[in-house]
């Protein structure tokens, strides 16, 4: 074994194995919260919020590991509603000030890995969140029978021009400029028909908007 590919492998284990633990962690989380009076459940809520977050972090880590290796992830019929809510409740605990709209029709129906839209969701909502945003809603288009776009709009302040223009990644002091970038790779993974998924976004009077197109 090459020690590059040696590497790579090792990496690898070590980072699925860490994921298996921080789901374990998350589940046994639950059960003690549902297990315990309310007001007990409130003085756990810094530690839900930081676990939480490491666990997001991690299976971001995880799929950027997979993105540029190339990996084949896992395509299958997918309800971008459900998809939505799953994200906006992994959001709440976080961000339990931000309003989080959900207008996504419940017929809408695409073809995608569907832990990679999660997080592609929750990562622009965490952007929102994180540049002043107020409310986000999330609203789905289906084009036709091969591709969707989900929308996520905001009440901030909107992008800076050199995002738009793409010299830069962020604006925000504590930002890593990644979060984008992340959406974007997930969003080039899904291709089909002779089209490849694609993030756009753009400014508008009340806020920005951040577009995920899915072939």
């Amino acid at each position: 074994m090459k020690q590059e590919s040696k590497f790579e492998f090792l990496v690898a284990a070590y980072v699925h194995d860490l994921k298996n633990q921080l789901q374990s962690l998350s589940a046994q989380q639950d059960t003690l919260i549902n297990e315990l009076p309310t007001e007990y459940q409130l003085k756990l809520t810094p530690m839900l919020k930081q676990t939480n977050k490491i666990k997001d972090d991690t299976l971001r880590l995880v799929s950027v590991f997979r993105l540029e290796n190339k990996d084949k992830f896992d395509m299958g019929d997918a309800w971008p509603k459900d998809t939505a809510s799953n994200a906006i409740e992994s959001c709440n605990l976080q961000f339990p000030n931000l309003s989080i709209k959900n207008n996504i029709n419940h017929d809408a129906q695409g073809f995608y890995n569907e832990q990679l839209i999660q997080l592609a969701l929750v990562t622009l909502i965490t952007n929102s969140a994180q540049a002043g945003a107020k409310q986000v809603e999330l609203s789905c288009e289906e084009h036709n029978s091969h591709s969707l776009s989900i929308t996520i709009h905001d009440d901030g302040p909107g992008f800076s021009q050199d995002i738009l223009d793409g010299l830069a990644d962020t604006t925000k002091a504590e930002g890593t400029g990644l979060g984008l970038s992340f959406v974007e790779m997930i969003c080039q993974a899904h291709q089909g028909a002779a089209q490849r998924g694609a993030l756009t976004i753009v400014n508008a009077k009340d806020g920005a908007i951040a577009t995920l197109f899915l072939p």
